[in-house]
């Protein structure tokens, strides 16, 4: 087996890290990810900019076929899912695989991309929150880690648990700081890694040189290890490790713009490892039952010019989600229009690119609202997954007529 550290080339540099090995299906790899070098926004902030604000993606989107176009999808219910009856009915996913098919790059089908070791999703609409099989142990939900989503999963010596994944490539996400853990593909040799190595933010150990199919990764904590270990999700790749469409799911329900501020530096160190050409954010919503619409703002800025400064340069979409017929508005701090026009000053003061919840739902033709919700009657089910879907998709395809 080949073992070598994976640059990620962002603004987070990375080094190697120890991984201890016994053998195993594929080949596999260990870096961390830095927030040291992560650069902060500044007091002022970067000034508007006067370019196009969709000049990475589409730049990403027309060399497709050699190298990857990486969509980080931020935001909070609305993105996570909620109201999905599946995994795979979300509007990401299905958006994902939409533009695969704009841009399809031959014998690439592609991988389900990044995904949190669990989701915050709830019954009875999406009850897929927990989809590690195989438990033993215990383990729990972490939000605190300034992870891609604030959807850690802890677990402590002894747990174990089971993933099922489809693909040629994988990549484990780790907090470092902990144990030991060990993971194994299939009936391969367990492999061992030290996640105690650096004190940074994102560990990501790479297994490589999967047939295509569905595999089972077992991941495990010794009884006698001296301390947990944090798994922040598992990328899964099926010939687009390098080049196709790839999603990276960074939203969690009930997010606010200050879950990914607080410790922002943190957050982007964790964004720079997913080296995004894309950032959508869907959030909003969840801040206006305690913030007006110039805190609101002023969150915001932070936010996008954060993920600004990034070294890939990603191309940022906000997506307006003041929309009433998907929310409680009555226990909003101020009236939906008075958020959206604090989010189009944001928006124009930026630069960024925007699109409206109130857009997508206008593609529905005479559909009545009602008929898109789930049973909360706040969150799209499966029709309107597929509504968000087709406007995302026409949307980030950039494909003229």
């Amino acid at each position: 087996m080949r073992l070598a550290p994976r640059l990620l080339g962002t603004a987070s540099l990375v080094a190697a890290a120890a991984l201890l090995l016994t053998g195993c299906t594929g080949d596999a790899s260990t870096t961390d990810t830095s927030d040291s070098a992560t650069p902060s926004p500044s007091s002022s902030g970067p000034a508007p900019s006067t370019t196009d604000p969709w000049a990475t993606w589409d730049a990403a989107l027309a060399s497709v076929d050699a190298e990857p176009a990486r969509w980080l999808a931020l935001g909070d219910s609305i993105t996570e899912g909620q109201g999905a009856s599946a995994l795979d009915t979300r509007w990401v996913d299905l958006a994902r695989d939409g533009l695969r098919a704009a841009h399809p790059v031959e014998g690439v089908p592609g991988g389900v991309g990044y995904r949190p070791a669990a989701f915050a999703t709830y019954g009875p609409d999406s009850p897929w929150a927990q989809w590690a099989g195989d438990r033993r142990g215990r383990t729990s939900v972490d939000t605190s880690t300034p992870d891609l989503g604030f959807r850690a999963l802890e677990l402590s010596p002894g747990a174990s648990l089971r993933y099922d994944v489809v693909g040629t490539d994988l990549d484990l996400w780790w907090t470092p700081g902990g144990g030991t853990f060990r993971y194994r593909v299939d009936a391969g040799a367990e492999q061992a890694v030290d996640t105690s190595v650096a004190a940074s933010t994102t560990g990501i150990t790479s297994v490589t040189g999967l047939a295509s199919g569905p595999h089972a990764v077992t991941i495990s904590v010794d009884d006698d290890a001296g301390s947990g270990v944090v798994l922040q999700g598992l990328a899964q790749f099926d010939g687009d490790r390098d080049r196709g469409v790839a999603l990276v799911d960074s939203a969690r329900s009930g997010a606010t713009v200050s879950t990914f501020t607080d410790d922002l530096p943190a957050f982007l160190a964790a964004a720079a490892a997913a080296e995004p050409d894309l950032v959508t954010i869907t959030l909003g919503a969840n801040d206006a039952v305690t913030t007006g619409p110039d805190e609101l703002a002023e969150r915001y800025t932070t936010l996008i010019e954060g993920l600004q400064s990034l070294d890939s340069d990603p191309t940022v979409l906000v997506v307006d989600e003041f929309t009433e017929g998907l929310s409680v508005t009555s226990a909003w701090d101020a009236p939906a229009a008075d958020y959206r026009a604090a989010l189009d000053e944001v928006v124009e003061q930026t630069g960024v690119a925007s699109v409206t919840v109130d857009e997508a739902l206008a593609s529905a033709g005479g559909t009545d609202l009602g008929a898109l919700l789930s049973a909360d009657g706040l969150h799209p089910n499966d029709d309107g997954q597929r509504v968000l879907a087709a406007f995302m998709t026409e949307t980030l395809a950039r494909q003229e007529g």
